[in-house]
């Protein structure tokens, strides 16, 4: 699998937020986390000293912190091991899915209805494919998905910017790390 080379972009400027067609909040009794392709080899394609990588590994690390302190399902696709070791690692009684085995929107299908969960997060290198085949798939079909504008890294700047605003516009909730971590807390409302 090549893995194209990323030139480096402002993940400031990347995360400005769309209009939402959407208002939701995330909850820690309805999420689960969805962490996407956060394997070495993948995120080997970014700088990892300059962003867009160093805030996605940071962003992607403190959601997954979060939510492991708090009892929300953690749920890490990859792509098989040619893609490398995770880059953040799952935790005892985290799932891995691996996207090329199988159906892998029918597998976070099953851990919503293990869990009793109507609400997906999704993280990750190209995640944005993830949230707009979560927020139209008829696997996840009645779930919220909240696409984390600063927590998901793309090929460039523009294709990020374009990847939140479709996700906007196919009914995701695109947020924030920030954002996310302060509704999971119950300290925003």
């Amino acid at each position: 699998m090549a893995v194209p080379l990323v030139e480096p972009y402002d993940m400031a400027a990347a995360a400005k937020l769309p209009r939402n067609t959407v208002a939701w909040q995330v909850s820690a009794d309805r999420a689960v986390l969805v962490i996407h392709d956060m394997q070495d080899r993948i995120v080997g394609s970014f700088d990892g000293s300059r962003s867009p990588a160093v805030e996605l590994v940071h962003n992607v690390g403190k959601l997954r912190d979060t939510c492991r302190d708090l009892g929300v399902p953690i749920v890490f696709t990859v792509r098989g091991t040619a893609a490398g070791r995770p880059t953040v690692e799952p935790g005892e009684g985290d799932l891995v899915v691996d996207a090329e085995v199988g159906e892998p929107y029918a597998a976070l299908r099953d851990v919503l209805d293990a869990h009793a969960r109507d609400q997906l997060v999704l993280v990750g290198v190209r995640a944005h494919a993830a949230c707009l085949m979560a927020a139209g798939g008829p696997y996840l079909a009645g779930s919220q998905v909240f696409a984390v504008a600063d927590a998901i890294a793309d090929l460039s700047l523009d294709e990020h910017r374009q990847a939140i605003s479709s996700a906007a516009e196919y009914g995701a909730m695109t947020t924030t790390a920030s954002r996310v971590i302060g509704e999971l807390l119950g300290v925003l409302t």
